[in-house]
Protein backbone atom coordinates (compact mmCIF):
# COMPACT_ATOMS: atom_id res chain seq x y z
CA UNK A 1 0.00 0.00 0.00
CA UNK A 2 1.40 3.26 -1.01
CA UNK A 3 1.98 5.94 1.36
CA UNK A 4 0.66 9.73 0.37
CA UNK A 5 3.95 11.16 0.14
CA UNK A 6 4.43 8.07 -2.54
CA UNK A 7 1.04 8.59 -4.28
CA UNK A 8 1.51 12.20 -4.50
CA UNK A 9 5.11 11.48 -6.00
CA UNK A 10 3.47 9.57 -8.56
CA UNK A 11 1.25 12.41 -9.46
CA UNK A 12 3.85 14.69 -9.91
CA UNK A 13 5.04 12.87 -13.25
CA UNK A 14 2.16 14.54 -14.28
CA UNK A 15 1.61 17.87 -13.03
CA UNK A 16 2.90 19.81 -9.66
CA UNK A 17 0.09 22.22 -9.34
CA UNK A 18 -2.85 21.58 -6.73
CA UNK A 19 -5.82 22.80 -7.47
CA UNK A 20 -7.61 24.99 -4.30
CA UNK A 21 -10.72 24.76 -4.45
CA UNK A 22 -11.51 27.66 -2.28
CA UNK A 23 -14.94 29.67 -3.41
CA UNK A 24 -15.20 33.30 -2.77
CA UNK A 25 -18.84 34.02 -3.62
CA UNK A 26 -22.21 32.01 -2.14
CA UNK A 27 -22.56 29.48 -5.48
CA UNK A 28 -23.51 25.96 -5.19
CA UNK A 29 -20.60 24.67 -3.43
CA UNK A 30 -20.77 21.50 -5.23
CA UNK A 31 -21.06 21.75 -8.57
CA UNK A 32 -18.81 24.18 -7.84
CA UNK A 33 -16.01 21.73 -7.20
CA UNK A 34 -17.02 19.44 -9.47
CA UNK A 35 -17.11 21.63 -12.35
CA UNK A 36 -14.11 22.79 -11.37
CA UNK A 37 -12.38 19.26 -11.03
CA UNK A 38 -13.81 18.55 -13.90
CA UNK A 39 -12.19 20.95 -15.97
CA UNK A 40 -8.87 21.48 -15.33
CA UNK A 41 -8.01 17.05 -13.78
CA UNK A 42 -5.60 16.68 -16.70
CA UNK A 43 -3.26 19.24 -15.58
CA UNK A 44 -3.25 18.85 -11.80
CA UNK A 45 -2.17 16.38 -9.19
CA UNK A 46 -4.45 16.72 -6.57
CA UNK A 47 -7.13 18.97 -5.42
CA UNK A 48 -7.12 20.96 -1.82
CA UNK A 49 -10.53 21.89 -0.09
CA UNK A 50 -10.91 24.58 2.13
CA UNK A 51 -12.94 24.55 5.79
CA UNK A 52 -15.64 27.04 4.28
CA UNK A 53 -16.32 24.88 1.20
CA UNK A 54 -17.01 21.67 3.64
CA UNK A 55 -18.97 23.20 6.31
CA UNK A 56 -22.26 23.83 3.65
CA UNK A 57 -21.88 20.27 2.29
CA UNK A 58 -23.18 16.54 3.25
CA UNK A 59 -20.38 13.96 3.97
CA UNK A 60 -22.55 12.01 1.15
CA UNK A 61 -22.09 15.50 -0.92
CA UNK A 62 -18.20 15.67 0.00
CA UNK A 63 -17.69 12.18 -0.81
CA UNK A 64 -18.88 12.60 -3.92
CA UNK A 65 -16.25 15.55 -4.49
CA UNK A 66 -13.49 13.30 -3.66
CA UNK A 67 -14.35 10.18 -5.32
CA UNK A 68 -14.93 12.10 -8.15
CA UNK A 69 -11.12 13.63 -7.72
CA UNK A 70 -10.13 9.99 -7.39
CA UNK A 71 -11.54 8.80 -10.69
CA UNK A 72 -9.63 11.89 -11.99
CA UNK A 73 -6.10 10.50 -10.33
CA UNK A 74 -6.07 13.43 -8.24
CA UNK A 75 -5.03 13.16 -4.54
CA UNK A 76 -7.49 14.67 -1.81
CA UNK A 77 -6.29 17.11 0.82
CA UNK A 78 -8.20 18.60 3.53
CA UNK A 79 -7.55 22.00 4.49
CA UNK A 80 -9.13 22.49 7.96
CA UNK A 81 -5.80 23.38 9.83
CA UNK A 82 -6.17 21.23 12.58
CA UNK A 83 -4.78 21.97 15.88
CA UNK A 84 -6.94 19.81 18.76
CA UNK A 85 -6.27 17.29 21.04
CA UNK A 86 -5.32 13.97 20.27
CA UNK A 87 -8.81 12.26 21.19
CA UNK A 88 -10.54 15.63 18.80
CA UNK A 89 -7.39 15.21 16.10
CA UNK A 90 -8.72 11.14 16.15
CA UNK A 91 -12.36 11.79 15.44
CA UNK A 92 -11.48 14.14 12.57
CA UNK A 93 -8.86 12.16 10.69
CA UNK A 94 -11.64 9.43 10.79
CA UNK A 95 -14.33 11.63 9.67
CA UNK A 96 -12.17 12.76 7.15
CA UNK A 97 -11.28 9.27 5.82
CA UNK A 98 -14.99 7.92 5.71
CA UNK A 99 -15.10 11.47 3.36
CA UNK A 100 -12.50 10.47 0.56
CA UNK A 101 -9.43 12.58 1.63
CA UNK A 102 -5.77 11.77 1.42
CA UNK A 103 -4.44 13.65 3.81
CA UNK A 104 -5.04 17.01 6.09
CA UNK A 105 -3.40 20.42 7.07
CA UNK A 106 -2.81 20.76 10.64
CA UNK A 107 -0.74 23.35 12.73
CA UNK A 108 2.00 22.85 14.42
CA UNK A 109 1.01 24.73 17.06
CA UNK A 110 -0.72 21.86 18.78
CA UNK A 111 2.96 20.85 20.09
CA UNK A 112 5.68 18.33 19.15
CA UNK A 113 4.00 15.25 20.69
CA UNK A 114 0.52 16.18 19.35
CA UNK A 115 1.21 16.34 15.85
CA UNK A 116 3.52 13.52 15.91
CA UNK A 117 0.67 11.37 17.38
CA UNK A 118 -1.62 12.76 14.56
CA UNK A 119 0.83 12.03 12.18
CA UNK A 120 1.19 8.23 13.31
CA UNK A 121 -2.53 7.94 13.46
CA UNK A 122 -2.91 9.17 9.53
CA UNK A 123 -0.05 6.85 8.67
CA UNK A 124 -1.99 4.11 9.97
CA UNK A 125 -4.99 5.00 8.08
CA UNK A 126 -2.99 5.66 5.40
CA UNK A 127 -3.47 9.78 5.02
CA UNK A 128 -0.58 12.18 4.91
CA UNK A 129 -0.47 15.32 7.23
CA UNK A 130 0.74 18.49 6.02
CA UNK A 131 2.14 20.70 8.82
CA UNK A 132 1.17 24.79 8.16
CA UNK A 133 4.79 26.42 8.77
CA UNK A 134 4.24 30.03 6.78
CA UNK A 135 1.09 31.13 5.53
CA UNK A 136 1.25 32.94 2.08
CA UNK A 137 -1.19 36.03 3.35
CA UNK A 138 0.62 39.61 4.50
CA UNK A 139 -0.68 39.18 7.67
CA UNK A 140 1.26 36.16 8.15
CA UNK A 141 4.51 37.14 9.96
CA UNK A 142 2.40 38.63 12.82
CA UNK A 143 1.99 34.40 13.48
CA UNK A 144 4.80 32.36 12.02
CA UNK A 145 7.64 35.46 11.58
CA UNK A 146 7.19 35.78 15.09
CA UNK A 147 10.75 35.60 17.19
CA UNK A 148 10.47 33.69 20.01
CA UNK A 149 13.29 32.92 22.84
CA UNK A 150 14.08 29.92 21.32
CA UNK A 151 13.87 31.05 17.73
CA UNK A 152 11.56 32.28 14.63
CA UNK A 153 8.38 30.77 14.76
CA UNK A 154 8.14 29.10 11.23
CA UNK A 155 11.62 27.62 12.44
CA UNK A 156 10.24 25.98 15.46
CA UNK A 157 7.56 25.00 13.59
CA UNK A 158 9.62 23.31 10.95
CA UNK A 159 10.94 21.50 13.47
CA UNK A 160 7.98 20.38 14.61
CA UNK A 161 7.44 19.06 11.26
CA UNK A 162 10.77 17.11 11.12
CA UNK A 163 10.41 15.38 14.52
CA UNK A 164 6.94 14.72 13.52
CA UNK A 165 8.13 13.18 10.44
CA UNK A 166 4.86 14.73 8.50
CA UNK A 167 4.56 14.63 4.95
CA UNK A 168 5.01 17.70 3.77
CA UNK A 169 5.08 21.38 4.72
CA UNK A 170 2.97 24.77 3.91
CA UNK A 171 4.89 27.54 3.42
CA UNK A 172 4.06 30.45 1.17
CA UNK A 173 4.74 31.20 -2.15
CA UNK A 174 4.86 34.80 -1.79
CA UNK A 175 7.86 33.58 1.11
CA UNK A 176 10.51 33.60 -1.14
CA UNK A 177 13.47 33.91 1.62
CA UNK A 178 12.24 31.50 3.68
CA UNK A 179 11.51 29.17 1.01
CA UNK A 180 15.21 29.27 0.01
CA UNK A 181 15.96 29.15 3.91
CA UNK A 182 13.80 25.81 4.13
CA UNK A 183 15.22 24.23 0.93
CA UNK A 184 18.70 24.60 2.05
CA UNK A 185 17.87 23.09 5.46
CA UNK A 186 16.45 20.02 3.53
CA UNK A 187 19.14 19.47 2.33
CA UNK A 188 21.01 19.98 5.23
CA UNK A 189 19.55 17.76 7.22
CA UNK A 190 18.66 15.51 4.49
CA UNK A 191 14.92 15.42 5.12
CA UNK A 192 12.13 14.02 2.33
CA UNK A 193 9.43 15.96 3.21
CA UNK A 194 7.45 18.31 0.44
CA UNK A 195 7.22 21.79 0.74
CA UNK A 196 3.52 22.89 -0.53
CA UNK A 197 3.14 26.71 -1.56
CA UNK A 198 -0.26 28.63 -2.03
CA UNK A 199 -0.53 32.40 -2.85
CA UNK A 200 0.41 32.16 -6.55
CA UNK A 201 -1.60 34.23 -9.16
CA UNK A 202 -3.93 36.07 -6.42
CA UNK A 203 -1.47 36.76 -3.66
CA UNK A 204 0.81 38.02 -5.87
CA UNK A 205 3.49 34.95 -6.23
CA UNK A 206 4.78 33.15 -9.49
CA UNK A 207 4.79 29.46 -9.60
CA UNK A 208 8.15 28.97 -11.98
CA UNK A 209 9.64 31.52 -9.57
CA UNK A 210 8.18 29.13 -5.71
CA UNK A 211 9.39 26.41 -7.51
CA UNK A 212 13.00 27.56 -8.29
CA UNK A 213 13.26 28.97 -4.44
CA UNK A 214 12.01 25.16 -3.19
CA UNK A 215 8.48 24.47 -3.46
CA UNK A 216 7.48 20.70 -4.28
CA UNK A 217 3.97 21.77 -5.32
CA UNK A 218 2.44 24.84 -5.73
CA UNK A 219 -1.19 25.53 -4.94
CA UNK A 220 -3.40 27.77 -7.37
CA UNK A 221 -6.79 28.63 -6.96
CA UNK A 222 -8.41 32.05 -8.11
CA UNK A 223 -5.67 32.11 -10.85
CA UNK A 224 -6.82 28.96 -12.62
CA UNK A 225 -10.20 28.86 -11.30
CA UNK A 226 -11.35 32.67 -12.59
CA UNK A 227 -8.67 32.59 -15.82
CA UNK A 228 -11.03 33.27 -18.87
CA UNK A 229 -9.68 29.57 -19.77
CA UNK A 230 -9.21 27.56 -16.63
CA UNK A 231 -7.53 24.53 -18.38
CA UNK A 232 -5.47 26.79 -20.95
CA UNK A 233 -4.11 28.48 -17.54
CA UNK A 234 -3.99 25.11 -15.68
CA UNK A 235 -1.95 23.53 -18.79
CA UNK A 236 0.30 26.23 -19.10
CA UNK A 237 1.19 26.88 -15.64
CA UNK A 238 1.69 23.05 -15.35
CA UNK A 239 4.53 23.47 -18.17
CA UNK A 240 6.12 26.03 -16.95
CA UNK A 241 6.55 24.58 -13.71
CA UNK A 242 7.76 21.25 -15.20
CA UNK A 243 10.46 23.05 -17.20
CA UNK A 244 11.72 24.56 -14.11
CA UNK A 245 11.77 21.78 -12.69
CA UNK A 246 13.53 19.39 -15.28
CA UNK A 247 16.07 23.18 -15.39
Amino acid sequence: MTSFSERMARAAKKSRIILALDPVSRKSNLKYATGNIKGVSDHVCAVKINFHLLLPLSSSQIKEITELAHKSGLQCIADIKLNDIDNTNEVALEQLKIMGFDAVIANPFMGTNTLTSLVQMAHKKNMGVIALVYMSHPDASEGYGLETSEDMMYRIFFGRAITAQADGVIIGATQTEILREISMKKKELGVPIDVYSPGVGAQGADAVAAAKNGSDYLIVGRAIIEAKDPAKQAREMKDAVMRAFSA
